[in-house]
Parts: structure tokens; sequence; C-alpha cells
């Protein structure tokens, strides 16, 4: 790739390391969230996320290494299998076989690179998960539509019982940097009759409004909204 351009998934929202890390700080070895992505000017490029191993370095390995003002100019991503630069809990040769996964996938041209990362990245770190059970079949029906949202790129981080006093709390966190409304769609046999806007104390910032069976909620570029539900 031609000038390579790096956007790195860490927590709180995406980076691009050649100009949002402050002075004087890593800019070498990074751990991320959902993954990193290398892009040229028309914004063709690759991506990738391990489901193992959370430590990357853009450009060239980062372990042992400092700079005040290190610009990767190389498109190459290393995922950094075993951490031994710290030896002061672990030793610092490990005996055994090594393996770790990682997806790669292409971003095309036209996409919209941090949501087309946040997607695939918290796929990849957050896979389907079923189980198998034997014996008699219960009253539950074999299939059935849990909590939906309007709009990809948003996590549900809770949905359950409220920390801070009744009801139910939900929590939505937006991870690809896009703003605007999201429905919520719930459960068909959810007992909740109404809901509020509240902050991450579980303090109220809106009046209580009576749910049905959707909930809309206008949310910013990389903000938590919480709501409780009674």
């Amino acid at each position: 790739m031609e000038k390579p351009t790096f956007t790195v998934g860490r927590l709180g929202g995406p980076i691009d390391p050649a100009k949002d890390i402050v002075p004087g700080t890593n800019k070498h070895l990074m751990a991320v969230t959902t993954g990193v992505a290398i892009t040229q000017a028309n914004k063709s490029g690759v991506a990738l996320t391990s489901a193992d191993a959370p430590l990357i370095s853009v450009g060239e390995p980062g372990l042992w290494k400092y700079s005040m003002d290190y610009v990767p100019t190389t498109p190459a991503v290393f995922v950094n299998l075993y951490n031994n630069m710290w030896n002061t809990n672990f030793a610092l040769w490990q005996e055994g076989s090594w393996s770790e996964s990682v997806r790669i996938w292409p971003v095309n041209k036209g996409m919209q690179t941090v949501a087309n990362l946040t997607q695939y990245g918290w796929e990849t770190r957050l896979p389907l998960l079923t189980g198998v059970a034997e014996g008699k079949a219960g009253k539950l029906p074999a299939s059935k539509a849990g909590i939906s949202l309007s709009r990809s790129g948003i996590l549900i981080t809770a949905f359950g019982k409220n920390p801070d006093g009744d009801g139910t709390i939900l929590r939505l966190w937006e991870q690809a940097g896009n703003k605007g409304s999201c429905t919520v769609t719930l459960p068909a046999d959810h007992p909740f009759k109404t809901a509020r806007l509240c902050n991450l104390r579980g303090e109220p910032l809106s009046k209580e409004f009576n749910v049905k069976h959707t909930i809309e909620v206008n949310i910013k570029a990389y903000e938590p909204v919480s709501i409780l539900l009674q």
C-alpha cells in the first residue's frame, strides 16, 4: 500500500497512531479492543483482529523499543503472541508450543473503516455461543427473539438487574463513530411498563416515559447510554 494509514481500535474509540498518541508515550506497543485496519488513499485495504492476543505493533515489532516521534510507514501489523518484556511476575522464557488465531478481511473502497472494524472485530471477539442438553424437553419454545437494535456498531453491554436500585438496566455503547437515532426492540413478552434515561451512576437524566415494544434512543458517537426499565 502507498502511504498507509493505520486505524487502531482501542478502548473508547479508534486512533491513528501517526497523530493521536501523546508525545512521550508508548508508540510501539499497544492493546487493541476491536483490531487494526490499514488503508490507503482510496480507502481500500485490509483489517485484522486476534481473538487471543490483544497486544499489537504497527510498522515493525514493538517490544523493547521507545521513541518520542515514531510514525509507522510500513504496511505491517505484528500481533504479539506472548509478552515476555516484563519478567517481574513471569519467567523470561516459556516452554511449550504456542498458537493464536487471527482473522483477516478486506476493506473495500466505499466502506466506513471504523464501522467495518467495529462490526467484524466484535464479532470475532464475541462469537455466537451454543449449548447442547440431553433429556426431556421443557416448556420453553425452540426459538425466541431477544433484544435487538436497528443499527450495527452499537454494543449492548448490560441488560439485567439494576445495580443501583430497582428495575432492569439496559446499557448501550456506540462504537462505530456514528451519531443518530437507534431503535431498541424489546423481547415480545417483556414485563416493562416505563423507562427513563440515567447516567452510569443510576441517576435520572429524563422523566419516565411509557414503553411498549420499542424505544427510540438518540446516541452520539462513542457515547454510552443507560436506560432504566421498570
